[in-house]
């Protein structure tokens, strides 16, 4: 009746291989999961309770709404995971800044706290109802797909080993090339425009090598050289990638080699994960004095330094980290420092600053006008050199709300979030109602849609795409979510078109003897 309750390798990696695999690897790491998540919840709201703090009525209903979303998706899962990845998400970012007692949500009244943990519970209780009606309604695409025509015939691993690493090799061959300054000339002759486009097209491209090579490590089925190769080609484009103090490209390629490894071995590479949440939370501490020093004061950007500086930068960052690590809670002017990975991992500040704005100071809500400036943003900056900018929705919700000016926009931006946004959208109760109304149907329609498509399509690949911008989507307001997602599903679909043929793949019956 149910999958073993220990998660198992799948049985074998080809081009029958179907996402629905996902599902079964997750759902047998969920079983235990639901029950280790029940007692840290359950012991982090006593200890809140012991210590006589704020927050416990929420960070129970913070937890019930995520059981909630985990058990439903559990029983009825049939692919990709979005809707107990995005319920363990918000329990995370909402969660533990009450465990740790941040400042930033400390200062609001019990009374906003709590209602921040009714809303958080709207939304996933939303989420995981309308998920359930969508996969009532839905009935799953048949297994017709856009197949990679290079593993219709033959043995597809050392195919899919080549295709990885040749992904892999252009990434960070283009990384190399853009810290040595061997771009600038080609950038020069293109039109304006043309760079974001091309670093989309680069970032879809090397997380999709690191996913396939990190798949076939994880299913043993990789060789040696392989394997040396993928890592020392992925430390060199992680230090790179984040060498002009932007974490979030270095995330990224951590992410995607975590869900490979995970998907190909049937199990969570814990340390791995472990690693490298340590190493980018250290770097986090010290990035925002390093950014003061080398960034540009007038449109607040960096730049990636060239080979011969880095280990020089690296060391300075190291050294800015630790002596920031080791003042402690405060800074060196003596005031809260918010630099900590714990800290940045705070969107509750963010859910009670809107309830705050709206209910105390009676701003009004914006009602919809951040969505109504996404179809905008999904043209090509190299077709409209003045279009809006991504964070559009974003520099709208600061402003309005009185976080920043206009003005400050343009050197820093202060994320939101997707929740936080509903809220200042259309206000208590009907925000995260509709949000997660929207993103329950959707997230049904999508796990129907890919569920019997393999693995290597054109549709996995957009589906390991989809699954990665949701992972890092915790601070993003829908304007930036949708229009990353835009720039990756038409990257890897011109970018697969000519190597695909529409076709069934089904893994045939075992032949009887």
């Amino acid at each position: 009746m149910f999958a073993p309750a220990r998660p198992s390798r799948p049985r074998q990696l080809d081009r029958y291989t179907q996402i629905n695999e996902l599902a079964l690897a997750v759902r047998a790491f969920l079983r235990p999961g639901m029950l280790v998540t029940t007692g840290i919840v359950l012991l982090a709201a006593g200890k809140l309770y012991h210590d006589g703090q704020p927050g416990v009525t929420s960070l129970l209903l913070m937890g019930l709404g995520t059981l909630f979303c985990l058990r439903i998706w559990s029983g009825s899962a049939i692919g990709l995971p979005l809707l107990p990845l995005v319920a363990v998400q918000h329990l995370v970012v909402y969660g533990l800044p009450l465990f740790t007692q941040n400042e930033t949500v400390t200062m609001y009244p019990p009374e906003s706290i709590t209602q921040a943990g009714v809303e958080i519970l709207v939304f996933l209780g939303a989420l995981g109802a309308a998920w359930k009606l969508g996969m009532n309604l839905a009935r799953p695409a048949r297994p017709y797909a856009y197949a990679l025509e290079m593993f219709v015939t033959g043995e597809p691993n050392a195919k899919l080993n080549r295709l990885g690493l040749g992904l892999v090799v252009a990434s960070t061959g283009y990384s190399v090339a853009l810290s040595l300054g061997l771009t600038s000339i080609l950038y020069e002759v293109l039109p304006a425009g043309t760079y974001s486009v091309i670093t989309a097209v680069i970032n879809s491209v090397g997380m999709s090598g690191y996913f396939l090579v990190a798949l076939t490590i994880g299913a043993r089925t990789a060789n040696r050289q392989t394997t040396v190769l993928f890592w020392l080609l992925w430390s060199a484009n992680c230090l790179i990638s984040a060498s002009g103090f932007l974490l979030s490209a270095a995330s990224n390629f951590v992410a995607a080699v975590v869900i490979g490894l995970f998907w190909g071995s049937g199990r969570f590479p814990w340390r791995l994960a472990v690693v490298m949440a340590a190493i980018i939370s250290f770097l986090h501490i010290g990035k925002f004095e390093m950014r003061a020093k080398y960034w540009e004061a007038e449109d607040g950007e960096g730049q990636t330094f060239g080979l011969t500086h880095i280990v020089d930068r690296y060391a300075e960052w190291t050294r800015a980290s630790y002596t920031a690590f080791a003042i402690g809670p405060q800074n060196a002017e003596g005031t809260a420092d918010d630099s900590s990975m714990t800290n940045r991992v705070n969107n509750l500040q963010n859910l009670l600053f809107v309830i705050n704005a709206v209910e105390t100071s009676h701003i009004p809500t914006l009602q919809g006008q951040t969505y109504a400036l996404i179809p905008p943003l999904l043209v090509p900056r190299v077709f409209w050199n003045d279009k809006p900018r991504t964070h559009a929705g974003q520099v709208l919700l600061n402003v309005h709300f009185g976080r920043q000016t206009l003005a400050a926009t343009f050197t820093t931006y202060i994320a939101w979030g997707l929740l936080p946004e509903a809220y200042g959208n259309f206000g208590s109760i009907w925000g995260p109602l509709i949000l997660g109304l929207v993103l329950g149907f959707i997230f049904a329609w999508i796990e129907n849609f890919t569920a019997y498509k393999p693995l290597l399509s054109a549709e996995g690949f957009l589906s390991f795409a989809l699954m990665l911008s949701i992972m890092v989507s915790f601070e993003m307001v829908a304007s930036v979510l949708v229009t990353s997602l835009f720039q990756s599903i038409v990257t890897i679909f011109i970018a697969c078109l000519p190597f695909v043929r529409y076709m069934r793949v089904e893994r045939p019956a075992p032949t009887v003897t």
